[in-house]
Order: structure tokens, then C-alpha cells, then sequence
């Protein structure tokens, strides 16, 4: 029997595999998630008034009047972070409006598969940022990335969103455009992926889902998933909440007391 139950692969799920399986056994395993911080909450909110600004023109009042409501909303605190993700709202409505990519036809579009048409045997699901088919030479796809330094180039840029944007482009028939539109409260940089990159990103994608998979056979015990993996680097900070790490402490305590 299966201790992911109805699970369903997800890009997140297939980096965090990788880079700090700890964290995908405490999510999907025992349901514990680490609370998000400001710095995450920020991409949410520039986004959101990103697509504001394109979509309904607001004066400059009106569009820092709707994102501090939606920070309001979804539990941002730090000031500081409000103001950063707002310029980055303003920034990243105004690089895509300079290159005739104004309102997306669609936002936060849903994407399914069936796990079986991909060589999986868990099905797949996302979330598109920007999506554009109109007055475009071709579908293509824009995630928004909030950051305090903004990449110069794909290979600078965070291998994850690259793979991300992979599984995206395979959901999607493999017959849009996808690109990472970085910003900063100072500057922006599109990048457009290559389809060959895409492709290459998407088999690894794919190794880490399948990777997943085979540890769900394997493991018939929350203890099984735990030993899978060896003991979490706690100083990092991926573990920077305090309550949350004295749940993943406990955890990794209880087994090796029972060893």
C-alpha cells in the first residue's frame, strides 16, 4: 500500500527529491511543510500585481493600493518585502509591455497528465504564470521569478526553473515557447529556452518523478522513507523555521531511538 496516497507529481516535487529529499518525505510522508516566509510570499504578491497593472491599466496609486491588500491577504509582514515586491510588480509589467506582451490570455493556467502517457504511473499537475496565444508568432509561456540578483543567462540562472519549465512544456504537447522573465526591484531579464534544453531537462524531470516512484514500492513504512535518505543538514536554510525543525529533529530522533 501506498504512503503517498493520492499524490500527484509536480514540478516542486521533483526538484525537492533532489535537492533536499528530507523536506519532500516531511511534505508528502508525514504532512508536515515548512511555514513560507516573506521572501516567498513576495514573488505571489508582484505577480499577482504584475498581471494587475497589464490587465486593468491602474494609475501608480491604485496598483500599490491592490498589492497592499494582497500582501495583507496572504499574510506578508515585513514592509520591507511589500515595497520590493511591488516595484518588482511594476518592473516586470513594463519589460513584458515593451515587448508586445501585454495582457496573458491566460493566468495561472491549469495543466494535467496522465502519469501513464509519460512513463509514469503517478499522474502530473502545474500551474502556468502568464500564458499568451494571441497576436504571438507562438504559444509561449512567461514564469515570473522574484529575485534579489537577477541571472544573465540561462546558465546562471537556477538549473530547477529550467526543469520546471520542462514538465510544463512536455503537459503542454510540446508546442509552446517557454521563457523565465527574472526581476528585481532594479532590473528584469527574459530568457527564452531553447527546445533542445527543454527536452534534455524534461528525461531528467523524469528520472527524479520516476525516482519518487520507485521509493513508494520500496518503502512500506514512514520509518522506510526516512532511512532512505541520510540525516538533514538542519543548519541549512531550508530548515530556518524553528518550530518546523524541532518537528523534523523529532522525527529523525524517534527513528534512530528505535533503531
Amino acid at each position: 500500500m501506498s504512503l503517498l496516497g493520492n499524490y500527484k507529481h509536480s514540478a516542486s516535487s521533483g526538484s525537492k527529491v533532489k535537492n533536499v529529499p528530507q523536506l519532500f518525505v516531511a511534505d508528502k510522508i508525514f504532512k508536515l511543510r515548512q511555514p513560507y516566509g516573506d521572501a516567498a510570499k513576495r514573488g505571489n504578491c508582484s505577480e499577482a500585481l504584475g498581471y494587475y497593472i497589464l490587465a486593468k491599466d491602474p494609475t501608480r496609486e491604485q496598483a500599490i493600493d491592490y498589492a497592499t491588500k494582497k500582501w495583507k491577504k496572504i499574510g506578508g509582514v515585513s514592509n520591507t518585502e511589500l515595497q520590493f515586491a511591488i516595484e518588482c510588480g511594476f518592473r516586470m509589467a513594463d519589460k513584458l509591455q515593451s515587448m508586445q506582451l501585454a495582457r496573458p490570455d491566460k493566468y495561472q493556467e491549469r495543466v494535467f497528465g496522465k502519469g501513464a502517457d509519460f512513463g509514469l504511473k503517478r499522474d502530473i499537475h502545474g500551474f502556468l504564470d502568464f500564458s499568451y496565444f494571441k497576436k504571438v508568432p507562438k504559444p509561449i509561456v512567461t514564469d515570473i521569478k522574484t529575485t534579489k540578483r537577477v541571472p544573465s543567462s540561462l546558465e546562471t540562472c537556477s538549473y530547477d526553473h529550467i526543469l520546471q519549465q520542462a514538465l510544463y512544456w512536455k503537459l503542454t504537447g510540446e508546442n509552446r515557447q517557454f521563457a523565465l522573465l527574472y526581476v528585481s526591484d532594479k532590473k528584469t531579464n527574459y530568457l527564452l529556452i531553447p527546445e533542445a534544453k527543454l527536452k534534455e531537462a524534461w528525461e531528467i524531470m523524469k528520472f527524479n518523478l520516476q525516482l519518487i516512484e520507485r521509493l513508494d514500492e520500496k518503502c512500506k513504512s514512514k520509518a522506510d522513507w526516512l532511512l532512505s535518505f541520510p540525516y538533514p543538514d538542519l543548519s541549512s536554510f531550508y530548515f530556518s523555521d524553528k518550530e518546523f525543525k524541532q518537528q523534523i529533529t523529532n522525527l529523525y530522533k524517534g527513528v534512530i531511538e528505535n533503531e
